[in-house]
């Protein structure tokens, strides 16, 4: 029975080269492509092949004539051979796997661009064929005819020498050809195709690039060591290049929306806050619910001309929080709407803060705590049983400062962090964090909460501190020292302290900073006008892991895509690459085992391939 292996091979001026390497298969071979010059006037070196081929009526076999490709005499006529040759590859090779390649044939310089071919996306084998008649010398034992070939074979004439299998590189082998097309002219003879093109040089010049790319992986001194993410060494120069260029907010908003992103500082309470999501979540009440005045936002919102400062950014989400969030009902709604929101915004992983005990009014907070813990549990489900995109969501518990009252409420809220985050109850959304939140000043400052916090790092809970938001750098230091936080929200007066930048850099304390938030809240310079220097690209600079967050979606009225589009307007000049940054800092600091945390960067890794 014939095989069904197939054989490439060049033809010069002399044709015999295509017989004598059929013959390197003992059972022959099923098709066979012969790549060759533009054609001469008389009888023609493919009239040979013709001629041979007519015995073997089994043989599929075709003679892929290069327009233009003549002698072989200037740089442009080889880049038109090999340009070819690439293409015949990819537009054969998926349907007749790895060929055999003669290497005789046709010029030195075409036997070397074959030899190439072969390497970069595989051969069965790769050989090379002599034939010679017995008893002469050179140039007289050259078979000139298919008569002396065979004379010459059955004399032991034909010898092949054999250089072996060659496997190729799987990335250039899955390498796509729907913009290098193979494109024929049928009109000539039988067997005989035209390869037009012209003077496009495309695929070779992509090849090149992609040999670019296996060295980089391979050389110690290159840039990858630099790249956020392993899979950016995949990318050609030219798109390594445009991540270096700064961020432009309206070109570059689809790849923003479509990169995956981590969120790690994200209030519950602070997402339907207004509009229709407001209205979702009160539809879905089970119970009765008071009738909340929708707040009005400040003039220019959400990019107002003033900062509204922390008091009144707060009193937007008056309509909902603990006042509506009380009922199951729109409390189950809130959490859907935020994981869809998650979604859209191709958020890879969240981490949530949330106060149970502000929800719990006929229930207790382990309960409520439970409900929002299944919610996000079940959507993250669905979208897996539906094929969507999955958000992976874990909770942060909020410990709100108090200068007097019942301050059991801290203690109560630490102890309920400590008790779930044991509990997993075969739910996905866990309980990874606690968070000191509420008002900061000099007299809730963290240093007062230390032994609070004792039980939560007795049980290895991590800790982030809201601090350097509206106090003063002394925050942030106690945060540091005294509650061992291992993120700060905000940190914005982190900069007047050189120090402490250094010491929050040496320690890796992650830095969430949430743009939009900040801008509404404090005011800062945009677009390179004078005022407060926004400072997310100089901590970033300085070696701190700084992430990019919402704060509260809703309050502010910016997506996380917003708040990374922010950017180039409070610090000129950031870079793609440094958008890139934010996410695998944001990978590096979240609240995760060392294990989830490795899954989490390979997830965003394969996203992130192109």
């Amino acid at each position: 029975m014939k095989s069904e292996k197939t054989l490439l091979v060049i033809s010069g001026s002399s044709p015999l080269v295509v017989p004598e390497a059929y013959y390197f298969s003992e059972c022959g071979y099923k098709k066979v492509h012969v790549l060759t010059g533009d054609g001469a006037t008389g009888r023609t070196p493919t009239d040979v092949i013709h001629e041979f081929f007519q015995d073997l009526p089994k043989v599929e076999y075709t003679v892929h004539r290069i327009q233009d490709f003549l002698k072989l005499e200037s740089s442009r006529e080889q880049q038109l051979f090999e340009e070819t040759l690439y293409r015949w590859y990819r537009h054969f090779l998926p349907e007749a796997g790895l060929p055999d390649v003669c290497l005789a044939g046709g010029f030195k310089s075409m036997s070397s661009a074959m030899q190439k071919a072969a390497h970069l996306f595989g051969a069965e084998n790769v050989f090379h064929v002599l034939c010679e008649i017995q008893g002469k010398s050179f140039p007289e034992n050259q078979p000139k005819t298919l008569k002396q070939m065979e004379e010459a074979r059955a004399a032991d004439g034909l010898r092949f020498i054999e250089m072996g299998y060659e496997p190729g590189l799987r990335s250039l082998q899955v390498l796509s050809n729907n913009h290098f097309g193979w494109e024929c002219d049928s009109t000539s003879i039988p067997n005989e195709y035209k390869l037009i093109v012209g003077d496009t040089f495309g695929f070779r010049e992509h090849i090149a690039g992609m040999e670019n790319v296996l060295r980089r992986q391979t050389d110690p001194g290159s840039l990858v060591s630099t790249l956020p993410f392993p899979s950016l060494a995949l990318w050609m120069d030219a798109d390594l290049a445009w991540l270096e260029q700064p961020l432009d907010l309206e070109e570059d908003r689809a790849w923003v929306e479509q990169l995956p992103k981590i969120e790690l500082h994200c209030h519950l309470g602070g997402f339907a806050t207004h509009g229709e999501l407001l209205e979702e979540v009160r539809a879905a009440a089970e119970g009765d619910i008071p009738d909340l005045v929708e707040p009005e936002t400040p003039a220019g919102w959400p990019l107002p001309e003033q900062p509204c400062g922390l008091d009144n950014y707060m009193k937007l989400g008056d309509a909902t929080g603990s006042k509506l969030l009380s009922d199951p009902g729109c409390l189950r709604k809130h959490v859907q709407l935020l994981y869809q929101h998650f979604q859209e915004q191709r958020i890879v992983y969240a981490e949530v803060r949330c106060s149970p005990g502000n929800y719990a009014k006929n229930h207790s907070s382990m309960d409520v705590l439970q409900d929002i813990r299944k919610a996000f549990h079940d959507c993250r489900e669905r979208a897996k049983q539906e094929g969507k995109f999955v958000s992976d969501v874990n909770l942060i518990v909020i410990v709100t400062r108090r200068l007097d009252g019942d301050l059991s409420h801290i203690t109560r809220h630490l102890s309920l962090a400590v008790t779930a985050a044991e509990y997993s109850a075969g739910l996905s959304c866990q309980v990874v964090g606690v968070d000191l939140a509420g008002f900061e000043e000099e007299k809730t400052r963290p240093m007062y909460f230390q032994a609070d916090f004792e039980q939560a790092h007795r049980c290895g809970l991590a800790v982030t501190v809201h601090a350097g938001e509206n106090d003063d750098s002394e925050s942030i230091w106690q945060a540091v020292y005294k509650l061992s936080a291992l993120r700060i929200g905000h940190g914005l007066h982190l900069k007047d302290a050189r120090h402490l930048v250094r010491a929050v850099a040496q320690k890796r304390i992650g830095v969430e900073m949430c743009p939009y938030a900040n801008y509404q809240i404090k005011g800062f310079g945009l677009d390179g006008n004078s005022g407060n220097p926004y400072p997310a690209l100089d901590y970033l600079n300085a070696g701190i892991p700084v992430t990019i967050n919402t704060d509260n979606p809703g309050i502010s009225a910016a997506t996380l895509t917003d708040n990374l589009l922010l950017l180039p307007r409070l610090c000129p000049g950031v870079t793609r690459k440094e958008i890139l940054r934010f996410q695998r800092n944001a990978a590096e600091v979240a609240f995760l085992s060392p294990s989830k945390r490795e899954d989490l960067l390979k997830r965003i890794d394969v996203l992130l391939r192109r």
